[in-house]
Parts: structure tokens; sequence; C-alpha cells
């Protein structure tokens, strides 16, 4: 088995059918809907704040690679700023081309890292990707928790809205307590991986070498232990802080869609429905990006928190075009502009060996 972690593949036809699916999902919903009603609630739209909230998503992912960054650091991996951005943007597009949850984007996190920083080890790129996982999630916990106590104590939030927070939060909550297990853990991770390579090696029909994984896991432990250690505590609370200012800026993108359409919505109703729609984008409905459902659902919230139905889907519309196709357009760029840097890199490495072979 090569050691290298490979790059999640893009089905091209399969995932533009199933976008395509998605779409015309959502259109339909938008025809019963009223699409003169919703199309007459875009018209007003205000186009400085727009542009704010395509500036807030890029400052999203900028201040998401500075948290990455810094755990990357704490681990001895040497990448610019600028490749941690390029990556996480590239992530992106993996997530919403590939059905396949979040999954997806770590992988290419994980391989792009690998191949950019020079010399750095899987097993570190790993733990530094895990361990960014566990920091953001931290502010995401602490906005859901604010946001569902809004929709108990301070909305007129229907029944059903309060319950699909709740069970969102406690579904997202478990799901962080036992990923945080296994990264931790070393005899709970051999044991999920043992379990995995069968099916993976039937999947790709690949031969798996298990020795190699065994001592993959050993590595991403011993790099998980070390972000544990006194010195590292440091860095691990400035990536934190760098997670929180991530996290404000993501929730400020559907402040400034609002804002846009001058509909007056409170923080923590945004910090609600996003909490529910992020949970919700994991799972494995099979369309990228969770196209047509999501957009349908943060509708019916955002209509639930008390928005008229027609600005409900026009802000998500704004949304959407804002943090789906715009980042996942940039992504793309992002990720041909990383396989052709790592291309040129190998061909400039190439030549050399040769030379080196040849003298010998």
């Amino acid at each position: 088995m090569n050691r290298e972690t490979a790059l999640p593949k893009i089905q091209v036809s399969k995932s533009s059918a199933l976008v395509l699916l998605g779409l015309g999902i959502y259109l339909a919903y938008l025809h019963r809907l009223g699409l003169g009603e919703v199309a007459e609630s875009l018209q007003g739209m205000s186009l400085p704040f727009f542009f704010a909230a395509l500036a807030l998503s890029l400052m999203m992912v900028g201040f998401n690679a500075l948290s990455w960054k810094r755990i990357a650091e704490e681990l001895d991996i040497s990448a610019s700023l600028g490749d941690h951005f390029l990556i996480y943007l590239s992530s992106i597009f993996a997530n919403n081309l590939i059905p396949s949850g979040s999954f997806s984007g770590e992988t290419a996190r994980i391989y792009f890292m690998g191949k950019v920083a020079g010399g750095s080890r899987y097993d570190a790129s790993f733990a530094s990707v895990a361990a960014s996982r566990i920091i953001t999630a931290v502010p995401f916990v602490l906005g859901m928790i604010l946001g569902l106590g809004y929709l108990a104590l301070g909305s007129s939030a229907p029944p059903w809205a309060l319950t699909a927070c709740f069970a969102m939060m406690v579904f997202s909550v478990s799901a962080g307590i036992f990923f945080v297990g296994i990264c931790f853990e070393e005899r709970w991770l051999q044991r999920m991986v043992s379990f995995a390579i069968g099916p993976l090696e039937r999947i790709f029909r690949r031969e798996v070498d298990r020795e190699v994984c065994s001592g993959a896991v050993s590595g991403f432990m011993r790099s998980m232990q070390m972000l544990l250690q006194r010195e590292r505590r440091g860095g691990l609370l400035a990536s934190l802080g760098w997670a929180v200012a991530g996290w404000i800026c993501l929730v400020m993108v559907a402040f400034a869609a609002f804002r846009s359409l001058d509909v007056e919505v409170s923080i923590f109703a945004i910090l609600a429905v996003y909490s529910v729609i992020i949970v919700f984008q994991t799972f494995p409905f099979g369309l990228p990006g969770g196209i047509g459902l999501v957009e349908i659902l943060m509708t019916a919230l955002f209509f639930a928190v008390g928005v008229s139905i027609y600005d409900a889907a026009a802000v998500t519309i704004l949304i959407r075009l804002v943090q789906l196709w715009f980042l996942a357009l940039l992504g793309g760029v992002s990720t041909l502009h990383l396989l052709r840097r790592i291309e040129r890199d190998r061909s400039c490495r190439e030549p050399s060996e040769s030379s080196s072979g040849a003298g010998i």
C-alpha cells in the first residue's frame, strides 16, 4: 500500500447529475412556494451588504486557515498561510462536489498538506486536521447552545424547530465526544482501522498493508499526544481564538445577507439555524453539499424563527450563493492550482534524480 493518502476523486458526470437533481428539487419547492414573491424579495438586495457577505466568507476561510496553521506549527509542519488558505478552499470544493459528508474535504487537506509541506509526515498532517476539527467545534457548540437557549426562552419558535435544534445538538455533541475519544485512545482507533480495512479493500480493489496502517495510527497518536504537552497550550489557545473569529465571520455572512434585504433578525436566531444546518450537511444524503435539501430546511427554519417565508427563501439563496457556490468556485480554482504545482514540483525533481542516478 502507498503510504500516502490518495486525493478523493470527483466523478464529474455523477456529481453534475446529482447537483442538477438537487437544484431541480429546490426549484420545484420555490415554484410551489411562489417564485414571483421570492424574486420580488431579491429585487431590493443591497449590493454593498452582499459584497460584505462575500468578504466575510473569505475572512472565515482565512481565520480557519490561521487556526489550522497554528496547530500545524506545533507539530513542526512547515507551510505558509497562503498554502493553508488554498488547501482549506480546496477542502470546501471537495466537500461540496463529493457527496460523502466532510470526509472528502479532510482527506483533501491531508493529501495536499503532505505534498505541499516539504518533509512533513502524513501522520502529523492527519493529527493537524483532526485537532483542527476538534478546536473549530468548540465555538460551534457554544453557538449552538446560545441559539437553542434563544429559541427556547426568547422566541415563539414552533415545537418542531426546538426539537430539531435539540436533536442536532445532542447528535453533534455525542459525535464530538466519540471523535475526541478515538483521537486519543489508540486501541479504539486501531480496532476501527482494522475493521475498515476489509471493506476498503473491496471498494477500491487494492490490497492494504496492515502493518503500514498500524504504524500510521501509532504515529498519529504520538502527534496528538504531543499537542497535549504543557508548552503547546499557548498554541492551542491561539488556534481556538482564530477558530472563534472564523465562526463569527461565518455567522456574520448570514447577518449581512439579511441586511442586504433590509430584514431584521436576531443573531441568536441565526446561530440556532446555522447549528442545525451545519450538522445536517454532514449526513450522507447523496447530494453534493446537500443541494436542495439544505436550502429547503434553511428556509423552513428561518420562517420558524419569525422571518417571512419569501424573505427566508430569498436570504437562503443569497447565503448558499456565498457559502456554497462562491467558495466552491474558488476551491475548484485552488485545487487546480495545487495539483499543477505538485506536478510541476514532481517534474523538477525527476530530472535531478535521474542525473544523480547516472552519476553513481
